[in-house]
């Protein structure tokens, strides 16, 4: 019997095609919410630029615009906040 075929093929239980694919999901997910801010954010302007403008454009939809773009942009900030936090607690881990 080899030692080869008694240790493990990767550490953490994943091989590297599993964490490829993994990283590359996760990419995905953070690329589509960045997606739906923007996405958000332009809708709202949008939306505020042709009620500033006079045209018929319900108040309501405007409000609901607005509110969905703070919404998205708040959670993106705080994604972004607690990435940074738990990148500086890495670099600060003792080797």
């Amino acid at each position: 019997m080899k030692i080869e075929s008694l240790m493990p093929t990767s550490i953490g239980g994943l091989d590297k095609a599993q964490k490829t694919s993994a990283s590359d999901h996760f990419g995905e997910v953070l690329q589509n919410a960045i997606t739906e801010t923007a996405d958000a954010q332009k809708k709202a302007e949008a939306l505020s630029m042709a009620a500033a403008q006079g045209e018929n454009v319900p108040m309501q939809d405007v409000i609901e615009a607005v509110s969905k773009a703070e919404l998205t942009l708040q959670t993106m900030l705080t994604v972004r906040d607690k990435a940074v936090s738990a990148y500086k607690e890495i670099i600060n881990m003792p080797i």
